[in-house]
């Protein structure tokens, strides 16, 4: 009996780490459209008060995910959780490179920011490597 709960916690760690990788990708390209809003390249009313606005709602969809698997899994609390709020934290950070009032970025903040993302999204998906093991 306690290896069908095992293999079903691994089942749904794994599309867990998949929609990862699919909102990651989402966010990857949210951070593509800065470069064509900038070039004036994209749609007219897309700015970056819109790109704010579906960027945080992106994040808030994926955070619901998450905290109904943490809780499914009673993890709230554990390394788990915490790797997962330091990429929330990661990503909602990305929104202070805006400048909503001029409608501009600060190439700088946004680059830093990206690399701390990148080092919160390692240490998420290790301590998901440690709990399936």
């Amino acid at each position: 009996m306690t290896a069908m709960p095992n293999k079903y916690r691994i089942l749904e760690t794994n599309v867990l780490l998949e929609r990862f990788v699919t909102y990651n990708e989402v966010f990857s390209e949210y951070l593509k459209t800065i470069k064509l809003i900038e070039r004036g390249e994209a749609l007219r009313y897309e700015t970056y008060s819109r790109w704010v606005d579906n960027y945080l709602s992106n994040i808030k969809s994926f955070i619901k995910l998450c905290n109904s698997y943490l809780a499914k899994y009673n993890l709230e609390g554990s390394v788990i959780a915490e790797k997962l709020n330091n990429y929330f934290i990661g990503l909602i950070e990305m929104v202070s490179c805006m400048d909503l009032e001029r409608n501009s970025v600060d190439h700088l903040k946004l680059e830093r920011a990206q690399s701390d993302l990148r080092t919160r999204q390692e240490e998420f998906i290790q301590s998901l490597n440690f709990f399936t093991k």
